[in-house]
């Protein structure tokens, strides 16, 4: 579970009692990220049974334990109490000095039966605890070096990933123009002459598509944080396929639903993507609509989204999921071969896709 983004974005599951808890990052060398629950602070997740990564009960949840005093004493408890209150465990407890723990969840067999159920961390010595959720991991690092010829990035907003260089001829394909999307998503920014350089390489198209390039005229396709808004990912990826080189590649970064604001979303499916791509279909439903608003945020309501013309999360995965959905693209001959860098608990895993 990535405490981390859950507590930095007060994700609606957060109660703090007793003290504070903070997100940190620690850079290197160490370099994780993960929680600070001060002394005897406790942070409780409501309705933690939603959260897809705890739907099997794990034992392990890739946390580790250390407080933030070297030799300081750990005494910490995670505790399960249904929400009708009839019903509650310990998962874990410990009570000593050590330098780092690796917490097991010893689950009740209660815990799937109960109507739903709240997951507390309370940190009951007098010292601070820290909760490392993993190690800070960037997917795009490993992947940058697979960028070279002429290529184009999908869907960058007004700050692209990949920059031009001596041996890297990069366009940027959006919608509408860099100033147009500033203006709409994000009105605080002043663009800096950088910016207005790169914005010189925009080309309006559409990101399934990408008409604005020949088939086999493009040696990368590259996409951070758009693909999950695609409809008809098979479609998509079959577009794509046609615009690139013999030995072209489509790299990306995609969301891990377990483990970024879209903890509570199942999973898409195999029948989705096949019933997109058999129908068809490329445009947004009100069905995408309402199951973002029932999972993700539903605060918000369906006319509202549509009125600001907000950019919602159309298919959810994991990397497994992902996988699935690119061995289906392999078995239908879009893709040959494909490469997932990934980490636990991170929020965003990244791939590699060639012909």
């Amino acid at each position: 579970m990535n405490l981390y983004d859950i507590v930095r974005r007060n994700d609606r599951a957060v109660r703090i009692a007793d003290g504070t808890v903070e997100a940190i990052r620690y850079p290197k060398p160490e370099n994780i990220y993960g929680v600070v629950l001060s002394p005897y602070a406790a942070l409780t997740l409501e309705n933690a049974h939603e959260f897809h990564c705890l739907a099997t009960s794990p034992r392990d949840l890739g946390w580790k334990l250390a407080p933030t005093l070297k030799g300081g004493p750990i005494n910490v408890e995670i505790l399960i109490r249904s929400l009708d209150a009839s019903r509650s465990a310990c998962l874990f407890a410990y009570s000593g000095r050590a330098e780092e723990i690796d917490p097991l969840l010893t689950w009740p067999c209660w815990a799937e039966a109960a109507s739903g159920f709240e997951i507390t961390i309370r940190n009951a010595a007098k010292s601070p605890l820290r909760i490392a959720s993993g190690p800070a991991f960037d997917p795009r690092a490993a992947l940058k070096d697979l960028l070279h010829g002429t290529g184009v990035e999908v869907g960058p907003g007004a700050n692209p990933i990949v920059k031009p260089s001596p041996d890297l001829d990069v366009r940027y394909v959006e919608t509408m123009p860099a100033d147009e999307w500033l203006r709409t998503y994000d009105k605080t920014r002043e663009p800096t002459p950088q910016d207005r350089a790169l914005w010189e390489r925009y080309i309006i198209g559409d990101a399934q598509r990408i008409d604005c390039c020949e088939d086999g005229s493009l040696d990368f396709i590259f996409s951070n944080h758009v693909f999950e808004h695609l409809m008809n990912p098979l479609g998509v990826l079959a577009n794509w396929s046609r615009k690139l080189k013999p030995d072209g590649v489509i790299v990306g970064v995609v969301p891990d639903c377990r483990y970024c604001f879209d903890l509570r979303q199942p999973p898409s499916t195999v029948a989705e993507w096949l019933a997109e791509r058999d129908g068809d279909v490329w445009s947004l439903t009100r069905a995408k609509f309402e199951k973002w608003c029932r999972f993700t945020a539903p605060y918000n309501t369906v006319d509202s989204l549509i009125a600001r013309n907000y950019s919602v999360h159309v298919h959810y995965y994991t990397p497994l999921k992902f996988r699935e959905l690119i061995d289906q693209g392999i078995a239908d001959g879009l893709l040959g071969r494909a490469f997932y860098n990934t980490s636990p608990n991170n929020k965003d895993f990244g791939f590699a896709l060639w012909r």
